[in-house]
């Protein structure tokens, strides 16, 4: 969907697209989401790996995406497998950027194993200043909505040490969701992948790629002091400031001496 038109006192322009979409799981509550409304299926798909509820993407049946009443942009229709319907049942919040849960509070306070190992191949790549400066500049000129319109995130999937995806939306969590949600629609594995991010790593996006077993994570900007609790316990891996200069590395806890 592109960014909505609005005349003001600056003239005409295009502005982000920012809207509610509602996300309904059979008979339980709906989930209500502000987001760009664009390639909902992936961002659904991406979500429900990152919050623990799928574990494999076969266990989301069917993601159907319709149009809505004049109060939603869209409405995603989800079937899941019993289990995976079990899992939601027991989530507490939908909210995880606020709620994060039972598992990433044993994280960031400090009680994860960190026994996840970094696989060589992510290693080289976020060891290749030049490389991964590169990477970032590839996915920039990818990002369409950014340059048209900008106030958008954006993010990069990035395996075997090329740029695959890239991904925008007005939310930074969301940016996750979609980038986890690209790999499984490509079938690429996330332990091998890094996840380009244009911006502040916060610790419900640290927590999202732990649940989804991402190697890890980059961004120009910098992580939270959370974020790196969490990834440290996590087995996550993060890279903040991440340009030829001065890149700062945060390895999980078990590698914390090499």
């Amino acid at each position: 969907m592109p960014g909505s038109r609005r005349s003001g006192s600056g003239g005409r322009g295009e502005w982000p697209p920012e809207a509610l979409v509602r996300v309904e799981f059979g008979d339980g509550d709906p989930l209500i989401w502000a987001c760009t409304p664009s390639d909902l299926e992936q961002l659904t798909v991406g979500w429900l790996i990152c919050d623990g509820i799928v574990l494999s993407p076969g266990e989301a049946k069917a993601v159907e995406v319709a149009e809505a009443d004049p109060a939603y942009a869209a409405r995603v229709r989800v079937r899941l497998a019993p289990a995976a319907q079990d899992r939601l049942a027991r989530t507490s919040s939908f909210d995880h950027d606020v709620t994060l849960g039972p598992w990433t509070h044993r994280l960031a306070a400090g009680e994860g194993t960190g026994l996840k190992v970094v696989s060589p191949e992510v290693r080289a790549l976020l060891s290749d200043r030049d490389g991964l400066a590169e990477l970032f500049r590839s996915m920039f000129a990818g990002a369409a909505l950014r340059a048209r319109v900008g106030g958008v995130h954006t993010g990069g999937l990035v395996s075997g040490g090329r740029l695959h995806t890239v991904v925008e939306d007005v939310s930074r969590h969301h940016v996750v969701d979609r980038l986890v949600g690209a790999a499984a629609r490509e079938g690429r594995k996330l332990e091998d992948a890094v996840l380009l991010l244009s911006g502040r790593i916060s610790g419900a996006m640290a927590a999202k790629a732990c649940r989804a077993g991402v190697g890890a994570l980059a961004t120009r900007s910098v992580p939270t002091e959370l974020a790196i609790r969490i990834a440290a316990g996590g087995g996550l891996a993060l890279v903040g400031r991440a340009r030829r200069e001065q890149p700062q590395y945060f390895w999980p806890r078990s590698e914390a001496g090499l």
